[in-house]
Parts: structure tokens; sequence; C-alpha cells
């Protein structure tokens, strides 16, 4: 394994990623019986209709199956090994690290959220700060509308859409293929884990988001490191999204008839939530670090 295969991942992820849309476009068309051009429209600006929601929902879950799947398949197959040699799923799970992956999850929420926060302050070229926010708008729009939920089943699904896929595929993906060729082309594994962790954060495409996620990427990286499995960080990438979402779902269910708008991360991005969520997470991290 090497950086050639790295660029071989990195362009199957972008071919896969077209190969998605259009599939999306075509599938979401012949299940909701609308032409192509509306399909294409409610994907891209979402009116807040049922048909908007569906649309976004079921648009995000073939096209993050399909880039992030299909090239985790056929990299693991090109290389001719089990899905154990890069996840190191073969290694039995510690109860106490399964509850320390969960506090890492959960301390790790007002310690991102508050970086996000601090990362909108810095002062930017009027042309980079005008792209920032572009993106940012696009994703909070797309975000809180495949979010849009009333009922129960509709927060199940949207945690399975938005928790347990990434934190199955892209931590196979990144701590699992991604660390395991950083890890054998740098000399310092410290090196591998930073890099994983910024390949991790530039493929968000946000970045006012990018020292949080690149954050949360290293931690991942390195408690994978340390236990030469991906289970782990799988668990606090689940527990970590599932809890956001779950956040949502709450803060819509509860002022929705207030008028008032609530953004999750304005709401943990809190000096007085991120000091002892710090302190927690330093211990999380020390404590999924230690060798057995």
């Amino acid at each position: 394994m090497n950086l050639w295969g790295l660029a071989l991942l990195l362009i199957l992820i972008l071919a896969f990623q077209l190969v998605g849309y259009f599939i999306s476009l075509y599938a979401l068309s012949a299940a909701f019986s609308i032409d192509i051009e509306e399909v294409k429209y409610l994907m891209n600006a979402p009116d807040g209709s049922a048909l908007g929601i569906n649309i976004g929902r079921f648009s995000n879950l073939i096209q993050f199956v399909i880039y992030m799947g299909i090239p985790a398949l056929i990299f693991t197959g090109a290389n001719r090994v089990g899905f154990s040699f890069f996840g190191g799923y073969s290694k039995r799970l510690q109860f106490p690290k399964i509850l320390w992956s969960i506090l890492l999850a959960l301390s790790a929420l007002p310690v991102v959220a508050v970086l996000t926060k601090l990362s909108h302050q810095i002062p930017l070229p009027d042309s980079l700060k005008s792209m920032a926010d572009s993106l940012t708008s696009s994703r909070e729009m797309l975000f809180e509308n495949m979010l849009e939920m009333q009922r129960w089943d509709e927060l199940l699904f949207c945690i399975f859409l938005a928790a347990f896929l990434p934190a199955l595929l892209e931590e196979y993906l990144f701590r699992g293929i991604v660390l395991n060729i950083a890890l054998s082309q740098y000399a310092k594994p410290v090196t591998a884990i930073i890099f994983q962790a910024i390949f991790f954060s530039l493929m968000h495409l946000s970045l006012y988001e990018f020292a949080g996620i690149a954050l949360i990427g290293a931690l991942f990286g390195f408690i994978t490191y340390r236990n030469q499995s991906v289970w782990y960080s799988s668990i606090a990438h689940f527990i970590f999204n599932a809890t956001t979402v779950s956040l949502y779902f709450l803060i819509l269910r509860e002022f929705e008839h207030s008028g008032i708008k609530y953004n999750v991360d304005q709401l943990l991005a809190s000096a007085t939530l991120a000091i002892p969520a710090s302190i927690l997470l330093g211990l999380s991290v020390y404590n999924l670090s230690r060798k057995s």
C-alpha cells in the first residue's frame, strides 16, 4: 500500500460521487413518479414539503452508500484481504472502553461546537469568506431539510442515515483504509494520524467546521491506532452523530409551535459546557489509548 493507492481511492470516491448523484436522480424520479428536473431541484433547493424531505433523505442515502461503500469494497477486494485487515474487527471489544467511547463522543460535542463558532470569527479574504458562507448555507439547508422530523420512526431513520452509516462506512474508509496506508508511508504514527484527519475533514467540504472535524478525525485515528481496531472510533462516531440528530428532533418537537429557531451547535457552543467537556474528553482519550 502506498500514496498512489490513496490517490486511486480518492479518484474512486470522486467518481462514485458522480455515479451516485445520477443514480439517485433516476431512481427517485421513478420511485416518486416525477421528472428528473424536479428531483434535481428538490435535491439542491428543498422546499420543506414532505416530498422535498423524502427526496433529500433518500438521495443522501443512495449517494452516501455508493460513494463511500463501493470504493471501500473495491479497494479491499483489490488488495485481496478481508475487512478485518483494515478494520481490525477480529479484536475483542472491552466493555470499559465501550463506555469511554460513548463519553468521548458526548464530551466532544461542545468542544467541536466551540471550535466551529471560533472559526467563524477568523478574518478571511472576501472571496474565501463568500465561498465558505455559501458552502455552509448550502450544507445547513440540506442538513436541516433531511432532519425535519416529527415522528419517532423518522428519528430512527435519520439516526440510521446520519449516524449508523457514517459510523460504519466512514470509519472503515478513513480510520481503516486511509490510516493504514498513511501508517505504511510515514515514519511517525502521529504524522499518519494527522494526515488522515486532514483528509477526513477536507472530504466534508466545510471551512468553518474544518478544525472541529479534523480534531475528531485525529482522536478517532489515535484510538484506532492504539487499539488496532475501528470498533471504538465507530462507536464514538455513532454516538456523536446520533446525539446531534436526537437533539435536533427534541428541539423541533419542543419549539415547533413557538416560532423560535434553535440551532444545536449554537446551544452546545458554550464555554460552560466546553471546559469540563474538554477534561472529560482528555480522560476518555487517555483510557481508550491505554494498552490492555
